[in-house]
C-alpha cells in the first residue's frame, strides 16, 4: 500500500478525483428497494441537511485510511462533490469527513461512492435522493429518540423497519448517542462515545440514505439531566455539530447552541437545544434561555406558515423520574405559550426522551386553537409499561415498547393536517392517531 500524508491527501483530493475510471452504475430500482452493486454497509456514512440542488454527508473515517469521494447521478455522470470541513483526535483512530454534492436536481436518485484514495477502490457506495422542499404536498418523515448502542438485537431491526418505511426525512429529537454511558467525561471519551454509536448503529449503515437532523438532550450532552452550568458544554456542542452538523443552504438555518430550523414543504421545523442555555431547575428560570427563546419567537413571527417546535425533552407533563418544561419551568412555559398565542402561525410540539410514545391534546384555552404534543421514544433503550403509573389528562393514545413514529403532514387553510402511527420491532401498528392544527 502506498504511504501518503493527510496533508497530501488534502492538497491531492480533487486532483485524484479526476483519475478513477468509470464505475458500474449498478443502480436498480427493486419494489421500494433501492439497491447498489457497490454497496458494503462497510463506511458509517450519514445524510444531513438536503434541498433540491444539494445534500450533505458525515463520514466516519479511519484515520490511516484516507478517503477520495464521487457523486454520480443515475446516468453515471459525475457530479461535484466536495469537503467543507473534517475534524480529528490524536488519541482516536477515527475522523470525521462532512461533504456537500452540489449542482443536484429535484426528485432524482444518486450514489455517493467512498474510495480508497491510495489503491483507488470503491470502498462503499450509498444511494441517495435531493428533497424538494418547495413541494407544497404532503410530507412523510420520522421521529426517533433514545437509541442507546448497547442494544444489539434491537437495533438492526428497528432501524430496517424505519428505513423500510421510506420517509423522505428523519428528525432524531435526542439521546441519539449515550456519551456518558461507560465514559468519564472527558472529551476523549465523548468523542469515542459517538464514534462507537456511530459504528454500531444500523442507522448508519442503510443501502440507501434518507437526510438526517437532529437536535440533543442530556445523554448526546454528555450527563444526565445537566444544564447550562455543564463544564464540558462547548467542548460537547462541537463534537455533537461534527457528527450532526449541517452547514447553512436554502431553506436550512442554524440556531442557537445546537439548534436549526428547516423551511420546507409550507412548514418549518425547529430542533431546539434544551441543554447548553437551560437554567436550574425549579429556580424559575429558562428551558432555552432568553436568546435562544426570543430568536425562536422571532423567526416565527416572519411569515404565518406552521412550525413544528421540537425538542428534546416533553412540554406538557410531570411524570415521576422525568424532566420537562412544565414539570421544572412551570413559569417559563406560561410565558413561552403566551406568546407563541399572539403569533399568527400555528405550531405543534414534538419531543423525545421518555422511553414511551404518546400523543397528548393541547387544550385551545393555551394557544387560542387546539394542538398537540406527539412524543417519539424509545427507538432501543431501556422500556418499561407505563400505562398504570404515568397518566396524563392530556393523553389521547400512546405505547411503552420500542418503536419509531412515521408522520404524515399537508398544509391546510391556516394550519396543517397530522397522520401518524408508530411501528414495533415485528412491524406491528402500536398506536395511530389523525387530526389538525388550524389556527
Amino acid at each position: 500500500m502506498m504511504s501518503t500524508s493527510r496533508r497530501e491527501f488534502l492538497e491531492n483530493a480533487t486532483k485524484s478525483m479526476l483519475i478513477y475510471t468509470s464505475l458500474p452504475a449498478g443502480l436498480a430500482l427493486a419494489g421500494n428497494e433501492y439497491q447498489s452493486d457497490l454497496y458494503t454497509g462497510k463506511v458509517p456514512i450519514c445524510q444531513n441537511m438536503t434541498n433540491e440542488i444539494s445534500a450533505q454527508f458525515t463520514i466516519l473515517t479511519e484515520g490511516k485510511n484516507p478517503y477520495a469521494y464521487r457523486v454520480k447521478d443515475a446516468q453515471g455522470r459525475d457530479l461535484p462533490v466536495r469537503k467543507w470541513d473534517e475534524e480529528h483526535r490524536k488519541h482516536s483512530g477515527y475522523g470525521i469527513d462532512k461533504l456537500i454534492a452540489e449542482k443536484l436536481q429535484a426528485d432524482q436518485l444518486y450514489r455517493l461512492q467512498v474510495i480508497d484514495k491510495d489503491r483507488g477502490t470503491v470502498l462503499d457506495e450509498r444511494i441517495f435522493k435531493s428533497l424538494p422542499l418547495n413541494r407544497k404536498t404532503n410530507l412523510r418523515f420520522a421521529m426517533i429518540s433514545c437509541s442507546c448502542d448497547i442494544y444489539h438485537s434491537q437495533n438492526s431491526n428497528m432501524w430496517d423497519r424505519m428505513f423500510a418505511e421510506l420517509p423522505e426525512l428523519v428528525f432524531v429529537l435526542g439521546d441519539s448517542v449515550y456519551c456518558d454511558l461507560g465514559s468519564d467525561g472527558t472529551e476523549k471519551d465523548l468523542w469515542r462515545r459517538h464514534c462507537e454509536t456511530r459504528m454500531t448503529l444500523a442507522h448508519f449503515r442503510q443501502p440507501r440514505l434518507i437526510p438526517t437532523l437532529a437536535t440533543w438532550d442530556d445523554h448526546d450532552y454528555g450527563r444526565n439531566n445537566e444544564n447550562r452550568h455543564y463544564a464540558m458544554k462547548h467542548v460537547s456542542r462541537r463534537i455533537f455539530e461534527c457528527f450532526f452538523g449541517s452547514t447553512p443552504v436554502a431553506g436550512y438555518r442554524k440556531g442557537h447552541g445546537v439548534g436549526s430550523v428547516l423551511t420546507g414543504f409550507g412548514q418549518r421545523f425547529f430542533l431546539m437545544d434544551d441543554r447548553f442555555f437551560r437554567d436550574e431547575p425549579r429556580t424559575g428560570g429558562m428551558m432555552w434561555g432568553s436568546d435562544q427563546q426570543e430568536w425562536l419567537l422571532q423567526t416565527l413571527g416572519e411569515n404565518e406558515k406552521p412550525a413544528w417546535l421540537m425538542n428534546g425533552s416533553q412540554y406538557f407533563s410531570s411524570y415521576i423520574g422525568n424532566d420537562s418544561f412544565q414539570k421544572e419551568y412551570m413559569r417559563n412555559l406560561s410565558d413561552l405559550t403566551g406568546k407563541l398565542r399572539r403569533l399568527d402561525a400555528p405550531v405543534v410540539f414534538a419531543s423525545g426522551d421518555v422511553h414511551f410514545s404518546e400523543v397528548l391534546k393541547i387544550e385551545p384555552q393555551l394557544l387560542g386553537y387546539r394542538t398537540f404534543e406527539f412524543t417519539s421514544s424509545a427507538m432501543h433503550s431501556i422500556n418499561y409499561p407505563t400505562a398504570w403509573y404515568m397518566r396524563n389528562p392530556r393523553r389521547l393514545t400512546h405505547t411503552w415498547k420500542h418503536n419509531f413514529m412515521i408522520m404524515k403532514t399537508e398544509t391546510i387553510k391556516n394550519g396543517i393536517s397530522t397522520d401518524l402511527y408508530c411501528l414495533g420491532r415485528t412491524g406491528k401498528m402500536l398506536i395511530s392517531h389523525a387530526g389538525t392544527v388550524q389556527r
